[in-house]
């Protein structure tokens, strides 16, 4: 098994709530769908391309009762999901597994929309899955893109029977001659080389109205700043008008200066005088708790000396009453017995004069300290009406200069407004200026009604050597088809088409342009698989082997001689022994109507579709 990242196709079902489900399985490789008309062939192609993103086919009466489609699908890394649409239309449901019903409840349950929009889309959940990164392709000259998409690239995946037979260019979808997005495609394919590095310019009619709205827009910016501009007053005059303003102006910010240095001094004398004051009360109030504590001493001093006082008047009365008769009994002096000696009495009081002479000599001191400290108490009070006279002078000085200066900044700033309100005048007059020098400017420059992005290649074409490297390939797949005259093929940038053996493929019959168109696409398939680039690895073709209808088919030509040289080749042989050899590498749906090739198809997984419910599988629905 090839580890080459690819989406196989593993089955397609169709459900309803009252009848049984309807399937057709795939397998890598090729699967041929084959049989007769209108037993629903073609709606098994139509059914996968809805469930990819494609339009809702119309069921056919055979379907009746069908409401869900179910696309069974494997991705890289053994991925298997289910893909689910109903049969109304709307959405596409996705689940991981193979599953016969996917609902909210399935596991790995997404809602994807058909488009590759910015909301999870089919389109870039099977993309990215084969290693498709986000691409732009170029639509025209002025770099227009459009994103690269399954949708887009399915032209390459899935070509019906009126596409396989055209007469028109192998790159087209569904328009009628090739464009940038065409060609931009097949070399994005080929080469991985998109149109993301080029940015976008806008149209010639996008510029006029551009440009138209530009002028607009300025127009009306200078229509609103006329409003504004006195017109009375020529230019010259206001320029005059700045110029003396704006001296006065500096003049008056001096002045301003001189009254603000002046206020700043004067409150700071006041704030001088202040401290002063503040500090003489501190002075007094320091004075005043000394004289607290002198008379505290002093009242010690007193008591002390009324203490000692007693002493000494007790110590005299002692000596006193020692040569007299007794005041109590009457005993003389010599009847009397004293138990204290009369020489200690002596020095006691002795020592208590001392001691009052010395305390007496402190509270003098002190008496003279409290003095100066009355008479200090009046000089700083003195001191203080002195100060609180100056901070009065001081404060009011002070008052007067802020009023002055007050009076200076008010007129400083109406000179200020003055200055600023001509020079706004003067800016308006000069954006009215510039805005009308743009406006001409823009007038005068031309837009191109063809407008281009710088050093595009608007042909897109493939290179010389792409062109040869992939014309190799479908030679290559020719050969092995065995188709008659395989050994020249190129790719033709005129007609973006294959020439084989020097004839281009539009002028064949339509069988071998059909089995050419085949050839193409599955060259490019061929081509990203030795390149190493990421293609989703399953075609569907749908009347590939058109050379193969049946000579009564009156729907179209008659048999042309090529044809019939297809047949004599057995291409039919070699071209699904080739694409079975891809089994590991591809998947291959091939449908046809001829009925000659039963023996063709029999090696391979196939279904053939009676249309005779007495033989075999009638069609897809019976």
């Amino acid at each position: 098994m090839s580890d080459r990242r690819r989406i196989i196709i593993d089955r397609l079902m169709f459900t309803g709530p009252e009848r049984i489900p309807v399937s057709v399985q795939f397998k890598s490789g090729v699967n041929i769908i084959w049989g007769a008309s209108n037993t629903g062939k073609s709606f098994v192609r139509k059914s996968i391309d809805y469930l990819l993103g494609g339009e809702l086919p119309t069921l056919p009466p055979e379907g009746k009762g069908v409401d869900n489609y179910l696309l069974w699908l494997t991705l890289p890394g053994d991925h298997q999901v289910t893909l689910r649409s109903s049969a109304l239309g709307g959405d596409i449901y996705k689940a991981d597994g193979h599953l016969q019903t996917v609902g909210e409840g399935s596991p790995g349950y997404e809602v994807f929309s058909r488009k590759h929009v910015s909301s999870p889309n089919v389109s870039r959940f099977l993309l990215s899955s084969v290693g498709y990164r986000e691409a732009q392709l170029l639509k025209n000259e002025r770099a227009e893109k459009t994103p690269f998409s399954l949708r887009v690239i399915m032209r390459y995946l899935l070509i019906d029977e009126t596409r396989m037979i055209d007469e028109k260019s192998l790159l087209l979808a569904h328009n009628t001659t090739v464009t940038s997005e065409d060609k931009g495609l097949l070399k994005f394919l080929l080469t991985g080389v998109d149109g993301s590095s080029i940015a976008q310019v806008r149209s010639g009619d996008q510029l006029k109205a551009a440009k138209e709205g530009q002028i607009e827009l300025l127009s009306q910016m200078a229509e609103q700043l006329r409003k504004v501009i006195d017109d009375t007053v020529e230019t010259t005059a206001v320029i005059a008008d700045l110029a003396t303003a704006e001296r006065e102006k500096a003049d008056l910010l001096e002045a301003v200066e001189e009254r603000q240095n002046s206020l700043d001094a004067l409150a700071l004398e006041e704030r001088r005088f202040s401290d002063d004051i503040q500090g003489y009360q501190a002075r007094i109030a320091e004075l005043n708790a000394l004289k607290v504590r002198f008379d505290e001493l002093a009242r010690v001093y007193a008591s002390d000396i009324d203490r000692l006082e007693g002493l000494e008047e007790g110590g005299f009365l002692l000596q006193r009453f020692a040569t007299i008769n007794c005041p109590l009994c009457g005993a003389s002096p010599d009847h009397q017995k004293h138990d204290h000696g009369l020489g200690d009495i002596e020095e006691q009081r002795h020592a208590v004069e001392l001691e009052m002479e010395k305390i007496r000599a402190e509270a003098r001191d002190l008496a003279a300290a409290a003095a100066d400290a009355d008479a200090e108490i009046v000089e700083v009070e003195r001191l203080i009406v002195v100060a609180t006279e100056s901070l009065n002078k001081a404060r009011l000085a002070r008052v007067q200069a802020a009023q002055s200066e007050v009076s200076a900044r008010s007129i400083f700033l109406g000179a200020s407004e003055r200055c600023e309100k001509l020079e706004s005048e003067l800016e308006n007059r000069r954006r009215v200026s510039d805005l009308e020098a743009q406006i001409s400017r823009i007038k005068a420059t031309a837009v191109q009604s063809r407008q281009r992005a710088d050093g595009i290649d608007v042909n897109l074409d493939l290179s010389n050597s792409e062109a040869h490297e992939l014309s190799t390939v479908v030679k290559q797949v020719l050969k092995a088809w065995n188709y008659p005259g395989a050994d020249a093929v190129h790719f033709e940038k005129g007609d973006q088409d294959i020439v084989v053996d020097g004839k281009r493929r539009r002028d064949n019959g339509a069988g071998v342009r059909a089995l050419l168109h085949a050839a193409f696409k599955i060259g490019v398939l061929v081509y990203c698989i030795e390149k190493g680039r990421p293609h989703p690895g399953f075609v569907i073709l749908d009347s590939p082997l058109f050379a193969y209808r049946p000579a009564e088919e009156d729907r179209f030509e008659d048999l042309t001689d090529d044809e019939l040289e297809l047949r004599k080749a057995d291409v039919a042989t070699h071209f699904y022994r080739y694409l079975q050899a891809m089994t590991h590498q591809a998947q291959f749906i091939v449908i046809e109507n001829h009925k000659s090739d039963q023996d063709v198809v029999r090696p391979y997984a196939n279904y053939q579709f009676t249309k005779n419910p007495s033989i075999g599988r009638a069609g897809l629905f019976v």
